[in-house]
């Protein structure tokens, strides 16, 4: 494998993993006797998400020159996200927003993976070598695709177990058309600083909704769901 291939990959599978494992550790076994979701389908849905996310990077490339097309770009990337989950399994369901969640995840895994690479390769191949703080820079932008879209799903999923499409959905496009704003001045960027700003910046964003709507609000999402199918679990965590 190509060493560069394999650094990207490790930037992005170990983040995913570890969000993965520290989200959902509490709403499944052993921790739970009766999970709040399925395995199969968490898994199934993050595996499609792993092949989108590779489509839309593969998109996103031939688009990132102009800030009109990334701004367009952001809004697709939501109404993929909102068309996928706009079908009537998902509505109304507790476990909707860790399929959600599932499905950002490989989404976010596979962008920031074909992220990494490609922006290392094209340094390369202009003469531009990549040095220690450069890859602490690209893993950075790879964490920051991780977190947001994994909470773009979640939102999106969110919307749908609460059958408040619209809402959520509009929600997630602020944040990706934010996140597109600030990654976009770090590319235009004149001097190393203010890339630095501007990748720190859009950790600060995408960390800060995925604490938001991930973290602290994945519990009480569940419970109001539950309590608006007429149904109640007395194991949910805090």
């Amino acid at each position: 494998m190509d060493a560069l291939l394999a650094a990207a990959a490790l930037m992005a599978f170990l983040p995913t993993l570890l969000l993965m494992y520290s989200v959902l550790r509490k709403y499944t076994y052993p921790a739970v006797s009766q999970p709040f979701f399925s395995d199969p389908s968490f898994f199934f849905l993050f595996s499609i998400g792993l092949l989108a996310g590779t489509a839309l990077l593969a998109v996103y490339t031939y688009l990132w020159l102009s800030l009109v097309y990334v701004m367009l770009f952001a809004l697709v990337e939501v109404l993929a996200f909102t068309a996928l989950f706009n079908l009537k399994r998902f509505r109304g369901g507790s476990d909707t927003v860790f399929y959600g969640y599932g499905f950002g995840l490989g989404v976010g895994c596979t962008f920031a993976l074909g992220f990494i690479y490609f922006i290392a390769r094209t340094s390369l191949q202009i003469g531009v070598d990549v040095d220690i703080p450069g890859y602490v820079q690209l893993a950075i932008y790879g964490l920051v695709h991780i977190l947001a879209f994994s909470a773009i799903g979640t939102t999106v999923a969110e919307g749908m177990a609460r059958h408040r499409v619209l809402e959520f959905a509009l929600q997630a496009l602020l944040l990706n058309v934010a996140l597109a704003l600030v990654l976009k001045a770090s590319f235009l960027a004149s001097s190393a600083t203010v890339m630095w700003l501007c990748a720190i910046a859009a950790l600060a964003i995408a960390a800060g909704y995925f604490y938001r709507n991930v973290v602290r609000n994945l519990s009480r999402v569940v419970r109001d769901v539950l309590k608006a199918d007429g149904k109640k679990r007395d194991d949910i965590p805090r």
